[in-house]
């Protein structure tokens, strides 16, 4: 019972993993746009953060929350049916 739960916790997490990053993606896009002040200036202005490294660090994240998500999904049956 308690794979169980923690199968659907990854699951969800997971999911969470692969909508949030696309999001934030283009939220931080949007400020390297407007707070930069070249095209090819990562640094923001109104923060100093680095925000190329926000934009590849979400890129990064989105792919392991796929990854895990489409691992989870194809062991489903493996994983859950363990006695």
């Amino acid at each position: 019972m308690k794979l169980k739960s923690i199968y659907y916790l990854l699951l969800i997490i997971s999911i969470l993993g692969i909508i949030i990053p696309p999001y934030g993606i283009v939220n931080t896009m949007l400020s390297l746009k407007y707070e930069t002040r070249d095209i090819e200036d990562c640094i923001s202005s109104a923060s100093g953060e680095n925000l190329c490294d926000v934009i590849r660090n979400f890129k990064i994240l989105f792919v392991i929350c796929l990854i895990t998500f489409v691992s989870l999904i194809y062991f489903r049956k493996t994983i859950l049916n363990r006695n």
